[in-house]
């Protein structure tokens, strides 16, 4: 029997957080604490493919670490994973290089993401990556086909050179997961207003909707039928905030300082049947 060596970690409620392409299709899962040779049975709880994280059966006495927030732009951070051919746990440094949605290839859906420059190594899957003593985020794969950029195939994490680009799955998203693991014991998902938008950057098509000078917002392109938004919402409607926050005309909300970031962020961090 063969095994593809990736990491986990145990978070609040002693529960193995990894990959959901880790555990994917898997019939069998063996886990070892670092630095014993002993392997255990465990078994699948809950699996997220939309934002590509998975959660195992409770581990007690070992140490859980403790989740943190988004480091901002040029912090640095440590990732741990196993190296390709190796039984020991590998540590490698890097900065913040970008942070903001982006489609995660497991699942097919825009999540917010961060980048960051360290060098990654297969097996880097599922493993904490580190801000201090804090969990800022999870390795996990990010566009294929990206040139330098560290990619993965389902349990193969691989770069194009000896450094690349590791994209990690941040706090929020994960708390969003784990949440919905405690209130059900299964995973809940991401919420989705299942529409397209338009920016009303231009100032002609800004007076066409008679926007006054102090309003922002997008213009709805296009709304699944079968969506709840199709409800309230129209086609050439104009979306001027979400939750109490306004939209900027390029689709963006405020995010921490001096940064923005698109309202699908927003959307997408509302639980299930929640009112916005």
């Amino acid at each position: 029997m063969s095994y593809d060596n990736h990491v986990g970690f145990v978070v609040t409620g002693e529960r193995i957080l990894t990959n959901a392409h880790v555990v994917a299709d898997c019939t069998f899962v063996v886990v070892r604490k670092h630095g014993s040779p002993t392997k255990y049975r465990a078994e699948v709880q809950a699996v997220g493919h939309e934002c590509d994280l998975a959660s195992d059966e409770s581990w007690e006495g070992i140490t859980s670490l403790e989740l943190g927030d988004i480091p901002f732009l040029q912090e640095a951070v440590a990732v741990v994973g196993y190296p390709k051919g190796g039984d020991n746990i590998s540590v490698t440094k890097g900065v913040v290089s970008q942070v903001e949605p982006t489609q995660y290839v497991h699942g097919a859906t825009q999540l917010m993401a961060i980048q960051i420059d360290a060098a990654i190594n297969p097996g880097n899957s599922g493993g904490p990556t580190i801000m201090g003593d804090k969990v800022a985020g999870v390795a996990f794969q990010n566009l294929s086909g990206a040139e330098n950029i560290g990619t993965e195939l389902p349990c193969l994490l691989y770069t194009s050179g000896s450094w690349g680009h590791c994209f990690i799955i941040p706090v929020p998203v994960i708390k969003h997961f784990l949440a919905g693991v405690e209130e059900s014991g299964d995973y809940v998902g991401f919420c989705s207003l299942w529409l397209s938008c338009l920016p009303t950057e231009n100032v002609q098509l800004r007076e066409h909707f008679r926007m006054r000078g102090d309003m922002t917002g997008v213009l709805m392109s296009k709304i699944n039928p079968l969506s709840d938004a199709h409800i309230v919402l129209k086609k050439v409607d104009i979306l001027l905030m979400f939750d109490g926050v306004p939209i900027a005309n390029d689709g963006t909300v405020p995010f921490r300082n001096r940064e923005w970031i698109t309202f699908d962020h927003l959307v997408s961090m509302k639980r299930p049947n929640e009112m916005a």
